[in-house]
């Protein structure tokens, strides 16, 4: 299930104890999906508004309500874990299942290791999972589940237990999109408990050949942009005449950094074609390394602007050749990526499409960094709603792009370049107030650069007499002194925890906007991103 149900002030379920209830619910909320179109992942409170419909549309009463919200999260997940390979779930059951007196296995470390005597249904479930090539776990805890979540070993869980115990894991999938299904016991109390067996049996064996979006399919795209942008593969698109501009462009296409923007253009194009055997086309290839290209020209000429000394651990390219060559790189990298669009191969219609978004997102990026160098040039007090600004206008397009020419070329339609929009808005101001949070404890501090920020902004909003005056001091003089003084008398103001809570509320609008997409593999894929672009 998706978002903790823990902020629901009813958190005891109430599980229906006649089975022709329960058969009920689950027939209902198969009948609901069958009539709107939704896709998970859910938050709580669209499922709970889902479950209100459904109780009142088929007579169930209000007491069962969590029940409901856990059989509609079970059966829109239902569809996408039978295409999650079988190696790639995990089986979680409790050890209050077992015979209590009679039980022959031994509990170890990592929970109940089963005898098989077959007094309970633990040795059947285990046995008819192992052999489909589940992992199994029979314990109390999820602090082992949580980490195999975390090191993305697993892709579904599908889970037995009671609400108290199964809810800790939710934020944890909820954070990392993990498909689902949860079975309530009907009898609980820690000790000889029941459940629904041979529903948990046809969880186990659910199986098709729908195409998920696995940690392991995110890892593979990694490796293959890194071969594209490799030297040797980038010759194939670059047309070189020997000269040292297309060496210098290569040399810094070839820099690592996180290849996010990239990464995104493929990942999107790879989850709305959403086939299990696939090769990435040539034009995929070429549009993905022209985002790079992009990106890469414009950390070029921001550390031009910003007058950095240091990128990837090493000479800014400006540093290293001088400012002229280093614009003119960054100007030819702007020109190859437009090239590389133009070429690609694609339909004309998406070339069009793909050449607007890419334009409009150019001049959105300069009029973000115009308003950055102006206030370099001229610092005064700053809101944190000009910094926000700031950050939709100089961070957003790039992602922007990104996602859209994925979405383009796999032939989506005008409402899902519309959500993805303004995804791509709320993603980049909260990668930035991420940075800026990050960068208050580094070395790279945008504050002691002289550069805005959004701490700056908040710290002059959250105090006030003396310290709102030295800050404003600090702000108009320009000497090492007082922007080392400035570092400080921010960290004594609570603009570090404000921002974490700005931080928050876009990751969640993030995923908001994740609302209006019908594709699950596309909704949990972006919505695992988030949270990896975000704190990386």
């Amino acid at each position: 299930m998706n978002d903790s149900i823990k902020n629901n002030k009813t958190t005891s379920l109430k599980v229906p104890q006649n089975r022709n209830l329960r058969e009920k619910i689950k027939k209902a909320c198969q009948q609901y999906l069958e009539s709107i179109e939704i896709a998970p992942p859910l938050s709580f409170d669209e499922l709970k508004r889902h479950a209100l419909n459904i109780s009142a549309a088929f007579a169930i009463p209000a007491a069962y309500l969590n029940y409901v919200i856990v059989m509609l999260n079970n059966e829109l997940w239902a569809p996408t874990i039978s295409g999650i390979p079988f190696e790639r779930r995990i089986l979680l059951l409790p050890q209050c299942l077992r015979d209590s007196l009679n039980c022959e296995g031994e509990i170890d470390e990592f929970g109940l290791v089963c005898n098989y005597c077959g007094r309970c249904p633990i040795s059947s479930l285990i046995t008819e999972a192992e052999e489909l090539g589940y992992m199994v776990l029979v314990a109390e805890g999820t602090h082992i589940v949580m980490k195999l979540l975390e090191q993305g070993q697993l892709d579904a869980i599908i889970g037995v237990s009671c609400l108290s115990v199964l809810e800790k894991a939710f934020p944890h999938m909820a954070e990392h999109a993990i498909p689902g299904i949860a079975f309530p016991l009907i009898k609980d109390g820690c000790k000889d408990t029941q459940v629904d067996v041979d529903w948990v049996s046809e969880a186990i064996k659910l199986k098709s050949d729908k195409f998920w979006f696995t940690h392991q399919e995110i890892e593979n795209i990694k490796t293959q942009l890194e071969s594209w942008l490799s030297a040797d593969y980038l010759k194939k698109y670059i047309p070189t005449r020997n000269t040292s501009v297309e060496q210098i462009a290569i040399e810094w296409l070839t820099k690592a950094g996180k290849r996010w923007r990239p990464l995104l253009t493929v990942c999107v194009y790879r989850a709305l074609k959403n086939t299990a055997i696939f090769e990435i086309p040539e034009p995929v290839i070429k549009l993905a390394i022209a985002t790079e290209c992009f990106h890469k020209a414009s950390l070029i000429h921001d550390d031009i602007e910003d007058d950095d000394d240091f990128r990837y651990g090493e000479e800014t390219l400006h540093k290293k050749y001088g400012v002229p060559i280093a614009l003119n790189t960054g100007d030819f990298l702007i020109g190859l990526g437009y090239q590389l669009i133009s070429d690609s191969g694609i339909p004309q219609n998406q070339i069009l499409k793909i050449l607007k978004i890419v334009a409009s997102s150019h001049t959105t990026l300069c009029q973000g960094q115009g308003m950055e160098l102006n206030w370099i040039r001229n610092p005064t007090p700053i809101t944190s709603a000009q910094i926000l600004e700031l950050f939709a206008r100089k961070t957003s397009p790039a992602f922007n792009v990104a996602l859209q020419i994925g979405a383009i070329i796999a032939d989506c339609d005008e409402l899902l370049l519309n959500a993805l929009e303004k995804f791509s808005e709320y993603l980049g101001v909260a990668y930035q107030i991420n940075d800026d949070i990050k960068d208050l404890h580094g070395h790279n501090n945008d504050i002691l650069a002289r550069r805005p920020s959004l701490l700056l902004a908040l710290a002059l909003e959250h105090s006030k007499g003396d310290l709102r005056k030295n800050i404003e001091d600090c702000i108009l003089n320009k000497d090492d002194h007082h922007l080392t003084r400035l570092y400080e008398l921010i960290k004594n103001t609570p603009a570090e925890a404000k921002a974490n809570q700005f931080l928050e509320h876009y990751k969640n609008e993030c995923i908001r906007c994740l609302d209006a997409i019908q594709n699950s593999t596309l909704k949990s894929l972006l919505r695992r991103l988030v949270n990896k672009i975000v704190s990386n």
